[in-house]
């Protein structure tokens, strides 16, 4: 009895952490098992009986989405005259519109013509030792006209001028079957004889037509009047043309390729 009434708060406090710790385990196992049941509620499928919903129609908005999907063409050409004014004509009978596109949008390459340097063999000048071969010279790209003219040069063996080099002469040296030559800028050879001259392009002319009018043999400065205003050709190509506007925009027109 000593033994408890000297050691009672001592056992009390045992007995009520031993209790605490068992309360504490039973807690935990209840924890556990309250998990499990609700995951297994989890899991469960849930079956009702009753009608089923009718799909969804969608198919206004399938319309529309491939409607926005699809691509859009826009017609700027054509019998309209939105983007395409066609020019108006006064006649006897009253105002008329032209057929055909007016202005620029109706100009169009018919020929496209090469100014060519054009060199052909003429006849042998001079006496033996000292033979000076005849040759003309026509220059179809130059902006003068008077500059267009044929001019005959000539050349002893060997000479050249600011044209061209004579490099070699074939055949008797009073009657010769071939010259050949050397364009001296670019040192180009090419052969004369009496039946064939040297052709080659440094520029373009070209015949064009606008709104039922053909402009003739135009060439590059050339000023074009179409539906009352002023254009300038700044270049030819032999597969296109370069106009340029009174406010300096550039328009390209192509040549259409010949049937």
């Amino acid at each position: 009895m000593d033994f408890l009434k000297k050691h009672y708060e001592k056992l009390v406090l045992s007995i009520v952490l031993l209790a605490v710790a068992v309360a504490a385990f039973l807690l935990t196992v209840q924890v556990g098992n309250v998990k499990q049941t609700l995951a297994d509620q989890l899991q469960q499928k849930i079956v009702k009986k009753g009608a089923v919903l009718p799909p969804i129609n969608l198919s206004t908005n399938q319309a529309i989405a491939t409607r926005a999907a699809a691509r859009i063409k826009v017609v700027l050409d054509g019998p309209h005259n939105t983007f395409n004014p066609g020019s108006w004509e006064k006649t006897p009978d009253g105002l008329r519109r032209k057929p055909g596109k007016a202005g620029l949008a109706g100009l169009s390459i018919t020929r496209v013509i090469p100014l060519n340097l054009v060199v052909a063999f003429k006849a042998v000048a001079g006496t033996a030792g000292e033979y000076r071969y005849q040759y003309s010279v026509i220059r179809e790209f130059e902006k003068v006209p008077a500059s267009r003219q044929a001019r005959i040069k000539s050349l002893n063996l060997g000479a050249k001028d600011d044209l061209i080099h004579l490099v070699e002469v074939k055949g008797p040296k009073e009657d010769p079957t071939e010259l050949v030559c050397e364009l001296v800028e670019t040192r180009e050879r090419f052969v004369l004889t009496k039946d064939k001259d040297f052709r080659k392009p440094f520029g373009y002319a070209a015949d064009l037509r606008s709104e039922g009018k053909d402009f003739l043999a135009k060439r590059v400065d050339d000023a074009l009047n179409l539906s009352g205003v002023t254009y300038k050709i700044v270049a030819i190509g032999k597969d296109e043309l370069v106009v340029s506007a009174p406010n300096q925009v550039r328009t390209t027109i192509a040549a259409v390729p010949a049937q």
